[in-house]
């Protein structure tokens, strides 16, 4: 085990597995209670509401916890330390006060402290209960962590929540020559919902040594993303709202800002889009080859008006739907602004056939290239907050001007026509394949368009579906992080898989797939899209993770992927062999991976 960077380690974690019933079900109780800590200390009468003068003596009763005198609050002041890292920060409380996440709150903390804590009252009445210091569970986490079975839910919170203090794992980089020569991008996020935060965003070195550093006073959520451009420039996103407000306003995955940066960090340009409640930026954008910058972005609308594009309302408690957009955004580094040049709007290529008086109404069967506007149910979809699609990543095919969208929840890859113009996108006719702004291809899951039975399902949660660049060694056309998520071990559909699959036989795999066109970029549908080469698709190696994540061809063949719930990277050959595999460790999660080879141009400076 390679040792020089002083922060790596093969040291076991916590074992909880010989928790019984009872012990699980009070541990799970205790941590909760310790998150509590905060609200219990400002509520002096004991009801569990924080009135507006509990709220306005807050810097007294917090000055009151602070038992060493030293004027500020540590983690064993607030309720800590728990046996996973971080679970105190789950206090809406304790995230107001300690907003860089350090588990210090200072004495300017505690003296803005009723400013601070009124963020949590969305109401406005002046009170905060409860039930804003630590909300419920997210949705759909009732089928996801079964209160009735204590033990399996104790070993879901291990597997989802403990982070190691230090790098651990068999394989670091530098202890296997056949790894690809080259230096990680890391870019760590919080967790949702703010339990650990980690906003450090660096280029880890062959030897594990951190090289490079950039820097942010924004939020970097889940599903954040950066990339290393090869002029040397940082593009990535960024969240300018607190926590409350963007995960109150829109599903997962939001931010609403993407930078250009310097190597210093600078801001060089930026593009906001962000609405409260209307529209938000959220997971994915690319780089185009001309500068430009394809992002996706969620568009809401009420219960009532998605009933105008043919949505039927399903009887659940949301105040809106999320449908998707996709923006094309020329940035212009002299003024700072950003033009929109071209637009894809889901909302105009939907078909439905639950009720022929609303509109869209068609076979969904007979019009595949149409997306199902009903497909989704929302009763089982986890994290779903409202959304029906979940985009998670977009990537652009140059040679054939085709762009890949990938939608979670319908297990499927998406392939629509770049070549258009912006009305054209809106129709279904036009631009260079004829088709407009309707599907040119799909695949993964014939029961989306209900062409095929549930085990014909081959994509499960998946992330991260990008063409391969010539630039990398490659028989078919995409890659594919599978993520598995309610998928049994035979590798068919399990819909009622409990604790996200995480202690339930799920498991990830990656396809390399090759699909069925011509010379000039058609699409065949009546011809078979081929997997040329996978990774892990028996399910017999310890590689799942229920969302986020990518896979990446490197130059040398090799594919590297990540596990992003424990942060496990893990990279490859091509015959499959493990030349690397470690977890880094610190809070947060992380959403991709990303290694460039020694002689990539924008490392020139950094290194």
């Amino acid at each position: 085990m390679t040792s020089n960077s002083g922060n790596k380690t093969d040291r076991a974690e916590p074992d909880f597995s010989g928790l019984g019933d009872e012990e699980a079900r009070a541990a799970m109780q205790g941590w909760r209670r310790q998150a509590g800590t905060l609200f219990r200390a400002l509520d002096t009468d004991g009801d569990g509401v924080l009135s507006s003068e509990e709220i306005a003596a807050a810097p007294a009763r917090l000055r009151a916890l602070d038992t060493d005198g030293d004027g500020r609050l540590t983690e064993e002041d607030l309720g800590g330390p728990t046996p996973i890292p971080g679970l105190i920060r789950r206090s809406g409380i304790l995230r107001m006060l300690d907003a860089d996440g350090d588990l210090v709150i200072t004495e300017e903390d505690i003296a803005d402290a009723p400013n601070r804590i009124l963020i949590l009252d969305l109401d406005g009445d002046g009170r905060v209960t409860a039930d804003d210091d630590l909300p419920p569970p997210a949705a759909n986490m009732e089928n996801q962590m079964p209160m009735g079975t204590p033990a399996q839910t104790i070993e879901f919170q291990k597997r989802l929540f403990y982070r190691s203090p230090e790098n651990v794992g068999p394989l670091f980089p530098g202890d296997d020559p056949r790894a690809q020569d080259g230096y990680l991008l890391i870019q760590g996020m919080n967790d949702r919902s703010d339990v650990q935060l980690n906003k450090r965003l660096y280029l880890m070195g062959p030897d594990g040594e951190a090289v490079h550093e950039w820097t942010t006073p924004h939020r970097t959520p889940e599903a954040t993303c950066a990339y290393l451009l090869p002029n040397g420039q940082l593009s990535r996103s960024v969240c300018k709202k607190s926590y409350l407000e963007s995960e109150g306003s829109f599903p997962v995955g939001a931010h609403g800002t993407i930078t250009f940066e310097d190597r210093d960090s600078n801001v060089l340009w930026e593009w906001d889009r962000y609405e409260t409640g209307v529209e938000c930026l959220h997971h994915d954008h690319e780089v185009l080859p001309n500068g430009n910058i394809l992002a996706i972005a969620y568009q809401t609308v009420s219960m009532e008006d998605a009933r105008n594009y043919g949505w039927a309302r399903q009887d659940v408690d949301k105040p809106s739907i999320a449908f998707e957009r996709l923006y094309e955004v020329e940035p212009d580094f002299e003024t700072g602004e950003g033009k929109v040049v071209w637009e894809w709007d889901i909302r105009d290529h939907l078909v439905q056939d639950k009720d022929p008086d609303a509109p869209n109404y068609g076979s969904v069967r007979d019009n595949p290239h149409k997306i199902d506007v009903n497909f989704a149910d929302l009763s089982k979809i986890q994290f779903n907050r409202g959304q029906i699609f979940h985009l998670n990543s977009v990537s652009y095919d140059a040679a054939h001007d085709q762009i890949v969208l990938s939608s979670a929840i319908f297990g499927e890859i998406w392939i629509i026509d770049h070549s258009t113009t912006t009305e054209e996108a809106r129709t279904g006719s036009g631009g260079r394949y004829g088709k407009g702004g309707d599907l040119l291809y799909r695949w993964g899951n014939p029961t989306a368009y209900k062409a095929g039975p549930p085990e014909s399902q081959i994509l499960y949660w998946q992330h991260d579906s990008y063409w391969l660049p010539d630039t990398v060694p490659h028989s078919g056309d995409m890659m594919i992080f599978n993520n598995g998520g309610r998928r049994g071990t035979d590798g068919g559909p399990n819909p009622d898989e409990m604790c996200m699959g995480l202690i339930t036989g799920a498991y990830s795999d990656v396809v390399e797939i090759k699909f069925p066109r011509g010379s000039d970029g058609a699409f065949g549908w009546d011809g078979e899209t081929e997997v040329v080469w996978n990774f892990n698709s028996d399910g017999k190696l310890d590689v799942f993770s229920p969302f986020m994540s990518n896979a990446q061809r490197l130059s040398n063949g090799n594919t590297l992927m990540l596990q992003a719930h424990n942060k496990r990277i893990v990279e490859v050959t091509h015959d499959g062999e493990i030349v690397m595999d470690f977890r880094l460790g610190g809070p947060g999660r992380m959403f991709r991976i990303y290694k460039y080879a020694r002689d990539y141009p924008g490392l020139a400076g950094l290194v």
